[in-house]
């Protein structure tokens, strides 16, 4: 395959690549072609029904080649044509690696499910280098050989992947694969149990597998769902035992003595890391009104940003490292759960224990501050209407308390929405309401609040500048001297890169950059950052996945809005981000991910119970808790951008007066 042409989107670095071997391309004799030429030459036809040429090729010369890919495609046609039952199968077995998909989507092009009998296409689909991928995703030839594709998934184990394709890409953007009709309902549950049972099950597959919904084509048990949980649970402990981990932990604490406000270090401790963390005891205790509390949930104990507001608690891609990019899960039923959101989990619930034992030493309740939040400051401070909320008291379990604050909750959550929608709250129609509130549809007093990266170019853009998977980020010259960059942003600030520095095929990626302003050439073929603004908002989302667009400098906007323009970003109007509402959905319920806590609905559907464990509670208490302070943080930023606007406003409208 050094030298074939295979088809790759245009925006693959590789697209294009070879293909100016149809310039000195001569017609051949049929009978000297072979199943990898005739392959070849559809690939070669394909870049050509893509607009594909190169700028060196004059509009005689695309002409030329356009119809010699025609020429060369009829070729292909007439040697599949050709394929019988007693030829198909020595034909595969010489396909060049990398070609095996080509083959099976000219399998279907050519109509050969029309001409291959079930007995040599069972045979055929045993080799080794079939891809079950390869052939679910072909309709007609799914449905043309539907019991032998069903046998076939009942005898292979890695048609798991299929399966679990199949199960989530009716709500996912998966490309689409097809089951045979034959397949039943049984039959998958059957299947998923002898794969759980199998002996080297996949950590992901079985993740995935116990927290599947039962639905009419996959109607899984709560039983084989348990034995997925639990089979789960011992191979990941095999694989502590066998494989190699890094012990580090957290330690916090409060210092009377510490004049810093925060202090942070590295130690290690017993031959263990630690990260250390100290807060100034004197400082808290300067702080113990209610309003100074609830800012120490942000400019403290970093809840959020400043001054974006976005909640540093929510699991970013960004965080997770290579191998672990390659194991978790990628369903988009599954929230990523990487070691970074672990880690930033377990130390807010430390800080939450700590600052709340704080807080009753000094006789004040963390449910008193948020009280008083909701039905006292947002009235005075912003003249919102009254809110009206209860909740739990001190004698209660911690059982009752989580009921209680879930309740409390969500009827602040319904609260809020009346006010945006009628700027008003009528209690009454709080109290009938039994519409479950969506986080992502919570609205925003504020248009265009937040800025989202949206489509390939902006997947494009993100992966060229700032990925360390990316091999624009690799230049032998400068590896060579010991310098090493994890992206292409990084290495571009801090050397001097030129075009001859990369393969022809590579420099495609950077007139891309070009065309977005991104970077610029010189005469001498140096490669420069040209708009720092747009980088900087690129990079701001490639790391966080959201920008609160108002908290940037008012000189920003124009960037902005060229790159909203041009598709790249797109702009949404909500209370919490998707990021946000994604991490409440993870922590509360199932209705977005099947890994879900689901902290909310055990305690509203009585679940818990008849859990016995109060510390399990307790635990529990705290995240709601945080949640609510997260909420409180995002309705204030939600006024005081609200109040800067308008300010800003009638400031511009006297101006003009």
């Amino acid at each position: 395959m050094k030298d074939r042409v295979k088809f790759y989107k245009h925006t693959d670095a590789c697209y294009g690549l070879h293909l100016d071997k149809i310039e000195s391309m001569e017609m051949p004799d049929f009978n000297d072609i072979s199943i990898n030429d005739a392959i070849e030459f559809y690939e070669i036809k394909r870049y050509f029904d893509d607009g594909a040429r190169s700028k060196l090729w004059s509009d005689e010369q695309l002409s030329n080649y356009t119809e010699k890919s025609k020429q060369i495609d009829s070729l292909c046609k007439r040697f599949f044509n050709q394929i019988c039952d007693d030829t198909i199968i020595e034909l595969y077995n010489q396909i060049e690696f990398g070609y095996h998909t080509e083959f099976w989507l000219l399998f279907d092009v050519c109509k050969l499910y029309n001409k291959i009998s079930d007995s040599v296409f069972a045979l055929l689909i045993e080799q080794e280098r079939v891809s079950p991928h390869d052939l679910f995703r072909h309709k007609i030839l799914v449905k043309t050989y539907g019991e032998v594709l069903r046998q076939y998934i009942l005898n292979n184990d890695f048609c798991i992947s299929v399966i679990l394709h199949i199960y989530e890409q009716d709500y996912t953007g998966k490309e689409k694969l097809f089951l045979p009709d034959e397949l039943t309902g049984q039959d998958i549950c059957n299947f998923i149990e002898s794969y759980v049972d199998s002996e080297h099950p996949n950590t992901n597959y079985l993740s995935e597998i116990k927290n599947m919904h039962c639905t009419k084509d996959f109607p899984i048990t709560d039983e084989i769902r348990l034995k997925a949980k639990r089979r789960y649970k011992v191979e990941i402990e095999n694989l502590s035992a066998t494989g190699i981990s890094m012990a580090y932990e957290y330690q916090l604490s409060f210092n009377r003595d510490q004049k810093e406000t925060v202090k942070a270090n590295e130690c290690v401790i017993d031959g263990v890391k630690s990260f250390c963390l100290s807060y100034s005891t004197q400082w808290l205790e300067d702080t113990l009104d209610f309003p100074s509390i609830l800012n120490n949930f942000i400019y403290i104990f970093e809840f959020v940003d400043n001054p974006q507001m976005r909640s540093l608690h929510v699991s970013k891609r960004s965080l997770s490292g290579v191998f672990e990019n390659v194991f978790l899960s990628q369903s988009s039923r599954y929230y990523h759960t990487n070691s970074a959101f672990k880690s930033n989990q377990s130390f807010a619930m430390m800080q939450m224990n700590a600052y709340y034992s704080f807080l009753e030493k000094n006789n004040i309740q963390l449910e008193d501050v948020l009280h008083w939040f909701f039905t006292e400051y947002l009235q005075t401070e912003f003249s919102c209407p009254e809110m009206r909320v209860s909740f739990p008291s001190r004698a209660t379990t911690y059982s009752e308390k989580c009921s209680t604050i879930i309740t409390a909750f969500e009827t602040i959550l319904k609260q809020y929405v009346l006010y945006l929608k009628n700027g008003c709250i009528d209690f009454e129609l709080v109290s009938m309401s039994t519409t479950p509130i969506l986080f992502k549809d919570i609205g925003s007093l504020v248009n265009n609040k937040y800025v989202y990266g949206n489509g390939m170019d902006y997947n494009n853009l993100s992966h060229m500048l700032f990925s360390n998977q990316n091999l624009l980020a690799y230049v032998d010259r400068i590896y060579n001297e010991g310098r090493h960059y994890d992206c292409l942003f990084d290495m571009l600030l801090k050397e001097s890169v030129f075009l001859s520095d990369y393969r022809d095929e590579e420099r495609k990626a950077f007139d891309y950059l070009s065309d977005f302003d991104i970077i610029t050439i010189e005469e001498n073929g140096k490669i420069k950052l040209k708009n720092r603004i747009k980088t900087a908002i690129l990079r701001d989302l490639h790391m966080n996945d959201v920008i609160s667009k108002n908290w940037y400098p008012k000189q920003t906007h124009e960037d902005f809005d060229e790159l909203i323009k041009k598709g790249v970003l797109i702009e949404e109007s909500t209370l919490f981000s998707r990021p946000e509402s994604d991490y409440l959905n993870y922590m509360l319920n199932r209705s977005e991910f099947d890994n879900g806590l689901e902290i909310r609905n055990k305690y509203i559907h009585g679940i818990q119970q008849v859990n016995m464990n109060e510390n399990e509670h307790k635990q529990n208490y705290y995240i709601l808790l945080g949640l609510f302070i997260l909420l409180a943080i995002k309705i204030n930023d939600e006024f005081c951008l609200k109040n800067d606007l308008d300010s800003l406003q009638e400031k511009n409208d006297f101006s003009e007066g």
